[in-house]
This record gives C-alpha cells, structure tokens and sequence, in this order.
C-alpha cells in the first residue's frame, strides 16, 4: 500500500510505481511513475469562481488564509487532506472552505483527487477548477491532449487553429461525449477520469498556435457544491491514444457502462436488424411559424412543404428500386399534428393534411413488409406554448424563478418540458399509436442524448442534473419494454446503456461555421470504446472542411453505416419518371459499402484505430475478429482486408 509523509508543506505520496507531491500552499500537485517524467499543474490565481455582490470573482487556493493539512488514510487510499479556508476578495475574506484530498489509490496504483465542500453557508461557489490542468511541454509530433470531443479528437499543443467549446464544457454535450480527457508526450501519457461527471466538466483553453489547457471544473448543484466531486488518474509510459481508449473502456465496463448490441438484442430482437442497416430520411411536413427563427417572410411558399404519406409510400417503393436491401431504418420527420419541431409533446394525430391516422398506418404497412424498420422522429424536451396541453407548471423553471424559452425551432415559441413530467407524454403517445395497430418498430427521442443536464427549480419538480438523466432514461426504457428499437440524436456516453442506435456521431469539428476546419486530428475515441454497444450512422455529404470523399473515409475507418435521404416520391408511369444524377447515383454506391461492412463488422469491437502517419492522413482500424479497414485521405483510396465477399485490394472512393 502507499506510503504518505511531510516534509514542512510538501507532501509526498509513494506506492510502487507511482510519486505524487503536493505543496499544500501552493496546491500545486506533480505525478509521476517510476521511469517517467513528471506531470506538473499549471501556475494560476484561477481555482475558484465566488459570486460576490453580483459579480464572478476568481481566487487561487493559495490565497485561503488558513490552511491545515493531516494524513489520510481510508481504505485503499493513502495521502493527506488539506482544509482551506477563508478567501480573500477585495477588503474582505469570504468565509468559504474547502478540503483537498489528494491520494494514491493503492489497489489500482492510481493518484486521486477529490474536492469536498466543508463550509459554504452563503452558497458563493459558483465554480471549482481543481485540480489545474497539468503542463504538457514539447511541441511536434507526439505531443497532444486527447479529447473525447464528438467523436474525438488528438490536439497538437501547437494546434494552429482556434478552438470553440461547446455548452460551457459540460459533461455529456458535444464538447465531452466520454467524462475523461488525456496527454500524450514521447515517453509518457495520462489520463483522468471525473468519477462525479453529473455537474461536472472540463476547464479548456486553445487560444492558436496553444498552449493548450485542459482540466476538470466542478458546478453548483442546485446552487452550491453540495457533494464531494472526484478525479481518478492513470499514468502510462509509452503509449497511443488507443492504450487511453483501452483503460476507460475497462472502467465503463466496471460501473456497468458497457452494454453491448448483443445484450440489447436479447431484451428487443430487432436490434439484430441494426447489423449492416442503412439509415434513410424521409419527411412528411416542414411548417415554420411566423415567431420562428427560420420563418421566411419574404417567401410564404418556404414556410410550408408537405409530403403526403401516400406519396411517401411511392418513395419508399422508389427507395427499394434502386438500393435493394433486406435492412433498412426508414427515419420519418414531421409526421405529427402540424409537422417537424411543433406543438410537442401533442404531437398526435399524425398530419391530417398528409392522410391522418389512415394514411400514417398504411406507410408503416409499407415499410415493415419491406423488413424495414418504421421510425417516427419525436421529442419530449421542447414544449411548445401553443401545444393543446401546454400548461406552464410542468416547464423547467431556472434557479433565478425566470421559465426559459425562445421561439428558434420550426414550431415558434416554445420552453423546455421538465423531464420529471416527459415519461407521462411517452407513455400516452406511444399507447396510443400501439393501440391502433401501427407497426412502429424503432423511434427516434430527440436531443434526449446530447442536451446538456438540466436542472429545475419549480417546488413541485424539482431536478438536479443527474435525476434530469435519469428522467431520459425512464422514458427510454419505456419505450425499450414494449419492443422498440431506440434512437436519439448523438450518443454521449450515459445514453449507451439504453439506446440502440444514435442519429449520427459526427467527427470532431473547430466549431459550427460552415466551413469549420477538424478539431485537430480526428479519431473515433467513442466508437473504438463502444462500437458494439451502439451503431453511429454517418452522412456522406460534405460537412465543413470535410468533402464528400472525406466524409465516407471517416465513416468507413469509424465502423459506420450510411444515411441516406429518401428518394422523391416514384412516379407511376410515362416520361416524367426520376432519373438518378451521376453524384446521387456515386452517393448511394458509397452508401451500399458501408453497409456491407457494417453487416459484417457491426457488432464487433474495435481494438485499433492506428495513425500511419503524423498528420492522420493515413490510418487503419483493425477490429476484433481480424478484419482491417485501412485509409489514405491523400489519395482517395481505401482498403478492405478479412471480410468474406469484399475485394481486399485498394480501392478508389467512388465519384
């Protein structure tokens, strides 16, 4: 087990292979394994933001006016445990404390850090940055964080590009879809994991050109720190970003994280039918209303697009014309009552204007004879206020009293149901649609995956951020238990235990311009942790700096099948028939590939995704089973090695 000593305010934590120090005034932590360089925290006056007179201020640790540290010993932890308190701010010390244990865990050899709320009387914290991001030197190939940004990504330290960081750096969003984050340098490499990822998140800083920073920031919950919050650290020698991959994979396996394609299929059978699927969209009413964001009031025509669901099935009969396949997820936006992104939850009956209940049910007839799975697009966290039973004691009331809204969706004015209310809404929509005998075999719940953790301060509903999830989960396994294949939008870890598939997991991407560069140099740290416990459709058009080409490389070497939008509606005879144009035609070729290998890749592991060289323009994922995908972005070309049926030789990206 470690050992723990002092000498004055150094602290000095040894197991076998692993030295931690703390200078308990400064609070500057350095790790470091037996045969490697140290990891140093960064200097700064920023480790607390107090609320103070109406304004955030920041304070640095070392500033407390008392400070006491003692041994710890608990368990398997070995290290000491450091109370702070009382924070100078202006003319005034804030009477706010803190403890700091700072251990090595002595069963897994791992430093942990935990931050505890000792006393905080006025509730001032409004923010915790601790412990500080740790110094990654060196510049060049080699040396870069690794960030579970979207998909993923590796970030140089010299990064010429500048960085946005989506939804305040919240766990679970675009910006964190896995709660850790890592450095890798020639010789060495860590990785932390925020064990208390519920209000949790990561500090970043890129400005370009680097450096760069990245560490763990804690948020109130419910208005004050509350609970103790917890970093685990692993540190390693030599390593890739895949040995990183490779030990969080182990510990969402541990916490019960890891549920895997083929679990799901046992609970619902159709999950099976995700195995070489392709994704195709197809929509039944776009209706903007006047107070929207997107509404076009120069142009009314825009405002109002239908397809009825008649026409629909002459679609999907065109669809099976000329991309014949036995799997297929027919994805069905704007279905309901007055089309996409209105009036939910009322989002029933299905689109009079389209055919109502009739017409909604022979499409589904249409599509589920094909084996195809039916897919209604529906969303239980905007609530719209003109919504039938739009009542505003069930909306989610922010900590200062306000009800936030804002009318930017298709729909118009809208707030934001609390999910303590949304499984009621599921429950009574989906009854309803089962009663009458529609075969809906798959459903798609909308942002429930990537919104950022909500909190509600309504006395009748109140919610923290982890009962917000596990509200979502409900309604998910609701859905679950009678039979449904389970979609939502993109799939951040908390979400992997119950949903099936996601609507997409996109590459990691500088910002949301249209012409965003890459964040860095992709990887697919999600699906080389979870590709056989969740399918990621990816679309094949361009998408910012990403060309079309580009775009089916990355789905091919991230395990993907396509997406694909559902053709124009068959005509039924004579001259005026669809032609398909050379680029659609190309588009569905790409498509058919992926899903040819996904039917034979789909539910495996990856077990590499390997950088061949140091701008990642050439790579290879190797899955378990023996098969390699390998690509090469320079020259358009891809390889295909260990898949029965599939030629292994390069191969072009189809024009």
């Amino acid at each position: 087990m470690p050992s723990t000593t002092a000498n004055g305010a150094i602290w000095q934590i040894t197991s076998n292979n692993i030295t931690v120090h703390i200078d308990t005034v400064t609070m500057t932590l350095t790790m470091q394994r037996s045969g490697g360089g140290p990891w140093r925290m960064v200097e700064t006056s920023h480790d607390l933001t107090l609320a103070l007179n109406g304004h955030e201020t920041p304070v640095a640790l070392a500033s407390a006016d008392q400070k006491q540290a003692t041994l710890y010993e608990a368990g398997e932890l070995s290290g000491v445990r450091v109370v702070l308190r009382g924070f100078p701010a202006g003319n005034r010390s804030v009477d706010v404390s803190l403890a700091i244990i700072v251990a090595i865990d002595g069963v897994s050899d791992e430093p942990v850090v935990r931050v505890i709320p000792a006393h905080d009387p006025q509730r001032v914290i409004r923010e915790v940055r601790y412990p500080r991001p740790f110094v990654l030197e060196g510049r060049g190939p080699g040396v870069h964080h690794v960030l579970p940004s979207m998909q993923g990504a590796l970030l140089p330290t010299d990064w010429p590009g500048k960085i946005d960081w989506w939804w305040i750096g919240l766990n679970w969003t675009r910006a964190i879809y896995m709660p850790w984050w890592g450095a890798i340098r020639p010789g060495d490499a860590y990785m932390g994991i925020l064990e208390t990822p519920f209000d949790g998140g990561l500090h970043f800083s890129h400005p370009p050109g680097g450096p760069t920073e990245v560490g763990p920031k804690w948020h109130p919950s419910m208005g004050s720190l509350s609970y103790p919050r917890q970093v685990r650290y692993h540190l390693f020698g030599s390593v890739d970003h895949n040995a990183l991959v490779a030990k969080y994979r182990e510990y969402a396996r541990t916490i019960g994280r890891l549920k895997t394609l083929e679990t799901k299929a046992t609970e619902v059978p159709e999950v099976k039918l995700l195995q070489g699927t392709t994704v195709a969209t197809g929509y039944t009413l776009y209706h903007i209303q006047p107070d929207s964001h997107y509404y076009h009031p120069d142009d009314p025509g825009k405002n109002h697009n239908l397809r009825t669901f008649e026409e629909s099935i002459r679609g999907v009969e065109r669809l099976r014309e000329i991309y014949p396949t036995d799997r297929l997820v027919y994805h069905l936006d704007g279905w309901g009552t007055r089309g996409y992104d209105n009036l939910h939850p009322d989002y029933l009956p299905p689109c009079e204007e389209a055919g109502g209940w009739d017409g909604f049910k022979k499409l589904a007839e249409a599509v589920d004879r094909l084996g195809w799975l039916f897919t209604t697009h529906d969303n239980y966290i905007d609530y719209y206020v003109d919504a039938p039973t739009y009542r505003e004691y069930l909306a989610r009331v922010a900590e200062d009293g306000s009800v936030p809204g804002k009318a930017w969706w298709y729909g118009g004015a809208q707030t934001f149901l609390c999910e303590k209310n949304a499984l009621g809404f599921v429950r009574r929509n989906f009854e309803e649609i089962l009663r009458r005998r529609v075969p809906l075999r798959a459903t798609y719940l909308d942002v429930f995956s990537i919104i950022e953790m909500l909190e509600c301060y309504h006395p009748d509903h109140p919610m923290t951020r982890e009962q917000s999830l596990q509200a979502r989960a409900e309604c998910f396994e609701w859905v679950r238990s009678r039979g449904i294949v389970l979609s939502s939008e993109e799939p951040t870890d908390w979400s992997v235990p119950y949903i099936d598939f996601c609507y997409w997991a996109p590459v990691a991407m500088a910002d949301e311009s249209p012409d965003a560069p890459t964040f860095g140099i992709p990887v697919p740290l999600f699906n080389q942790t979870y590709h056989d416990c969740v399918v990621t459709p990816a679309p094949l058009g361009k998408s910012g700096a990403v060309s079309e080409k580009d775009a089916f490389l990355y789905a091919l070497l991230y395990g993907c099948p396509p997406i694909v939008a559902a053709p124009e509606p068959k005509v039924q005879s004579g001259p005026g028939a669809p032609v398909e144009s050379a680029a659609r035609s190309a588009h569905f070729h790409r498509a058919k590939i992926l899903a040819d290998v996904h039917r034979q890749t789909g539910f495996a592991p990856i077990e590499a995704h390997d950088l061949l060289n140091t701008e990642g323009t050439a790579r290879v994922t190797r899955f378990t089973g023996g098969a390699s995908i390998e690509g090469d972005f320079t020259a358009g070309k891809y390889r295909i090695v260990g898949l029965k049926g599939i030629d292994d030789t390069w191969q072009v990206v189809p024009d």
